[in-house]
């Protein structure tokens, strides 16, 4: 497998090797795997394996968080935000301190920016959209797609470094003891995804620590909230270190009738990053991925070839990541109000 390097000028010189993208679909596979279980499907001691994610993370390669999960959400909306020339940047920086706001790309073709939000309701979703997105002076226009089912989302994608055999040996999350709550208080469910965020891998005895509760409780809820999907763990990559760092967005319409076994065919493709229906104008909407750019379009051709009845309405290419689940990504953090430039940092699909 080819090396990929951060080119960031003030950063030191990172490169990926066929190990490191076996340790990252790993944790892809399940972010809190053991090192000693996953040393043993790659026949490399577990110290090793925790050095190398220690330097992957820390050069922004990769990195882990913890969220609600995004297929138990009540409110979902995927929004292409046009803005005033020169002031996309601006735009994308008012936008990242909104409630929800989980993602925000900077994207070419059918708008400016693509806005991820994660609402609480569909009130909360309508405010954002009636009130608070529009009072920013540097957008000139929206269109929101509002999600009615996740079919496939980021963290079910994986960057396909590790063999069909070697995947299958990655032990499964603990399920919950037969004498475990059934339910996880909602406050204790909020209290635990928030000190996981610090670090997604800590163990059950200091998250029960942190948040007041005993180890054996606070691996029961853990186990719990992720086979209830209330809780989802996840690995993403930086697009600068991935080998599929092209990303098209397709807005597709379908039959209505054809739209589940539509689906089936569409998320058995593995460039597929994203699938989800939509109440909007496109009844359908695809995040694909692909090594370079004219890939792109060769997986739309296999694409449009396994699903004939598919139109797609429009089209978008990602970028830049800009914003990626709460995290600031590729040095976008540190834009200086009104220079519209950004200093070269380190930096995935949701």
């Amino acid at each position: 497998m080819p090396k990929y390097r951060n080119s960031g000028e003030k950063m030191p010189e990172l490169t990926l090797d066929e190990l490191d993208f076996q340790i990252i679909h790993g944790l892809q596979i399940d972010p809190r795997v053991r090192w000693v279980a996953l040393a043993d499907v790659l026949g490399v001691d577990a110290h090793t394996l925790a050095r190398r994610w220690e330097r992957i993370e820390a050069g922004g390669a990769a990195w882990l968080t913890a969220l609600h999960g995004v297929k138990q959400l009540d409110a979902l909306a995927l929004i292409e935000v046009d803005s005033f020339p020169g002031q996309v940047l601006r735009a994308a920086e008012a936008i990242a301190v909104l409630p929800g706001v989980a993602s925000i790309e900077l994207s070419t073709g059918a708008c400016d920016l693509f806005v991820t939000l994660f609402a609480e309701n569909d009130d909360a979703l309508a405010g954002f959209l009636l009130e608070q997105i529009g009072e920013i002076p540097e957008i000139r226009g929206v269109r929101a797609h509002l999600v009615s089912q996740v079919v496939r989302e980021g963290s079910e994608w994986t960057v396909q470094a590790l063999s069909e055999a070697q995947a299958r040996r990655i032990p499964a999350p603990r399920p919950p003891r037969a004498g475990a709550a059934k339910h996880v208080d909602p406050r204790l469910a909020i209290a635990l995804r928030e000190t996981l965020q610090d670090d997604v891998r800590m163990p059950v005895g200091e998250l029960g620590r942190r948040v007041g509760i005993s180890a054996q409780r606070a691996a029961d809820s853990l186990a719990r909230l992720r086979q209830q999907g209330l809780l989802q763990l996840r690995a993403d990559m930086s697009e600068r270190f991935t080998p599929y760092p092209a990303v098209n967005w397709l807005f597709l319409q379908l039959p209505a009738p054809r739209v589940a076994s539509a689906l089936e065919k569409i998320i058995s493709v593995k460039a597929i990053q994203f699938a989800a229906v939509s109440t909007g104008p496109a009844n359908v909407i695809l995040a694909m991925g692909a090594r370079d750019r004219p890939g792109l379009l060769s997986a739309e051709i296999g694409l449009a070839q396994l699903v004939p009845e598919m139109e797609v309405k429009s089209r978008m290419t990602m970028l830049r990541l800009y914003r990626h689940l709460g995290r600031e990504v590729n040095g976008f953090g540190s834009v200086r109000p009104g220079s519209g430039t950004t200093t070269a940092q380190p930096a995935s699909t949701f």
